[in-house]
This record gives C-alpha cells, sequence and structure tokens, in this order.
C-alpha cells in the first residue's frame, strides 16, 4: 500500500501490513522524488496490478504506467470534483484526466451517477468502466434503548437530532448546513451534532459563533460514530456532490431516515419519500420543512428508517463490493497470459 502517514487509517495501515509493505506518500500533493521511488518500490515488489483511489493518488497511479509499461492501472474516483474549479482550471483538470485515460487499464465507478458525468466530461470510453457500490462491513444494532446509548455518550435525552458525518472542506458546503441549523435555532427541540475534522473546521466554528448559535455541536474526530448514529434521529448532507458517500451508507444501516441534497451520489443512496428527502441545493427551506415534518411523524420516521435498513442491506453490500473487484483484478492479471 503506499498512502500519506496519516491519523488514523495511514498508521493502521502500516501496521496492518507490516512497514516493508507499506509506502509512505506525502498528502496531496506530487513528489518527484518519492514517486521515482514508488517506482523501485512496485518492481521490488513484483506488483502486477495497482489500484487507485481518489484525483492525488490517480496522478501516481497512472504516471507508474510510464515507467513500468506492464503493470496493470484501475483507478476510482470516489467522484468527479470539478465543481471546486473555476472555468479554466475545470477545462485543464479534464484535459489531464483524457490523457491519464491513455494509462490507465479499467476504471471503477463507485454510483451510475457519478459514471455518468465522466462521460459527459468524455473522461473514458464506457467499456472501460465498471460500477461497484461502495460498502461497509455489517453493523450490529444495539441492543439498548435509545435513551441509554445518549446517556453513555452524554447526549440529550429529550431532542430531536440530527447527526452529519463529514470531513470539513468545500464539497461537504458546511455553510448550508449552518444555515439550515440557524433556521431552527429559535426551536430548543432540535440539536445538529456534526462528528469529523478538517481544513474548514475553524472558519466553521467562528461563523458559528459571531452567530451566537449553541445548536450545533461539533464532536470532532471520533472512533465510535455509529453509536452516534444509532442515538440520532435523522442524517443530514448538504454536500455539493459525492461519488457515493460511506457516510450516508452507514446512516441507512443504522436506520435512519436521511434528508440530502439532490446531487450525484446522494441520488443512490436516497429515494426520496422512501428512506428520505432530496433537496434541491442551496435551498435550505426545504430541508427545513422536511426536517420539521419527520420530527413530527414518529411512525414516518420509523418508516423511512426501515426503509434505509433495506436499501442499504439489498444495495451496498461488502462481500459483494470484494468479490467484484477481486474478480476485476484477476480478469487484468490474467490478461496477458490469455
Amino acid at each position: 500500500m503506499a498512502a500519506p502517514l496519516n491519523k488514523p487509517y495511514g498508521i493502521q495501515w502500516q501496521q496492518l501490513l507490516g512497514k516493508n509493505n507499506f509506502f509512505e506518500l506525502p498528502f496531496r500533493t506530487f513528489d518527484v522524488i518519492r514517486f521515482l521511488k514508488l517506482v523501485f518500490f512496485i518492481k521490488s515488489k513484483s506488483i502486477n496490478v495497482v489500484h487507485s483511489h481518489g484525483k492525488g493518488a490517480g496522478l501516481y497511479s497512472r504516471m507508474l504506467k510510464i515507467f513500468i509499461p506492464g503493470i496493470k492501472v484501475i483507478h476510482t474516483f470516489h467522484g468527479l470534483h470539478i465543481q471546486q474549479y473555476n472555468s479554466i482550471l475545470r477545462n485543464i483538470y479534464i484535459i489531464l484526466e483524457r490523457v491519464l485515460n491513455t494509462l490507465t487499464d479499467q476504471f471503477i465507478n463507485v454510483s451510475f451517477g457519478e459514471q455518468n458525468v465522466c462521460l459527459k466530461y468524455k473522461l473514458f470510453n464506457k467499456k472501460k468502466s465498471r460500477i461497484i457500490y461502495n460498502a461497509i462491513n455489517p453493523i450490529t444494532y444495539p441492543s439498548q434503548p435509545k435513551t441509554e446509548l445518549r446517556r453513555n455518550l452524554s447526549l440529550p435525552l429529550e431532542q430531536f437530532l440530527i447527526i452529519s458525518v463529514l470531513r470539513f472542506n468545500f464539497q461537504k458546503n458546511l455553510p448550508l448546513l449552518v444555515n439550515i441549523a440557524e433556521r431552527l435555532r429559535q426551536n430548543k427541540r432540535f440539536l445538529f451534532l456534526i462528528i469529523g475534522d478538517g481544513e474548514q473546521r475553524n472558519e466553521i466554528e467562528t461563523i458559528i459563533s459571531k452567530k451566537k448559535m449553541n445548536n450545533i455541536n461539533i464532536l470532532g474526530f471520533r472512533t465510535n460514530v455509529h453509536e452516534y448514529l444509532f442515538a440520532s434521529d435523522i442524517y443530514l448532507s448538504t454536500s455539493l456532490w459525492e461519488g457515493l458517500p460511506y457516510s450516508l451508507i452507514e446512516a441507512a444501516t443504522c436506520g435512519l431516515p436521511i434528508i440530502a441534497t439532490n446531487v450525484t451520489g446522494n441520488t443512490e443512496m436516497v429515494s426520496d419519500a422512501e428512506n428520505g428527502y432530496l433537496f434541491p441545493l442551496n435551498n435550505p427551506d426545504i430541508a427545513v420543512k422536511k426536517i420539521l415534518e419527520l420530527e413530527s411523524s414518529p411512525d414516518l420516521q420509523k418508516h423511512m428508517g426501515n426503509n434505509s435498513m433495506r436499501i442499504a442491506e439489498n444495495k451496498f453490500q461488502i462481500n459483494s463490493m470484494i468479490e467484484q473487484t477481486r474478480n476485476l483484478y484477476r480478469s487484468l492479471s490474467n490478461s496477458d497470459k490469455t
């Protein structure tokens, strides 16, 4: 594995694989020296297939093909991140991806929506792409009631808890989340929980402080996210775009109704009016309306929560994801032998 040696996952991966099998990459930068050392690492390990995830890793993986032509390269986008660029940078990025396409043997898209966006910008031929949904390990439903979970987590017992699990960055659109919470600040029934960290955390905390809002609780990084999900009432996503968000799969698996922006990725997890609601991007009033609708109807909340669990169980199975990925590795590994 080649990845930044960051907490928690980089450290865990290195411990799992051993230092000799872990290659440290810089975080969100391209380092020529590290790249050349990566080439040597790949050759020394006699690696046949390289699978990259995300934009930065994808640059390293595809460039390897220039120095090791026989290697098979798979790339998973996890969301096509072009919305954050102006028109000039967007065009440069699209051209770069089209060039890198020539160095890629196979693409994995984590949702049909993501694949359609890639095809729209002509980043690859459809024959080079497979849809493999993200998935998570099964989650055991807790035996204790929600009130006991909340008591153990020092959460209020009577309030209606709206939870979001995210990275504090541009994509996750935190100002919209704050905007929604601000519209409900006078109603003491509602409390917004945010689990996560990231580069925009200080900025968002400053906004909340200036507005003197006390209905948002930023919990930071947590290792027991599932406990907080089970203790909450609904899940809220305000993302500008997604590939297929793990956080929504986890929320659905934990039986939460989901209120999410009507954007790529979210639409594959949320069936509108079935296991939650989709609302137009940057329209907080509709999101507030749906939150109030769910809060006023425990039966509807329970019905949508059950539907979330059913959708997660039917579409996002970890065994299926692993088997499809393993078969792709095998087919590429054996392609030169046939």
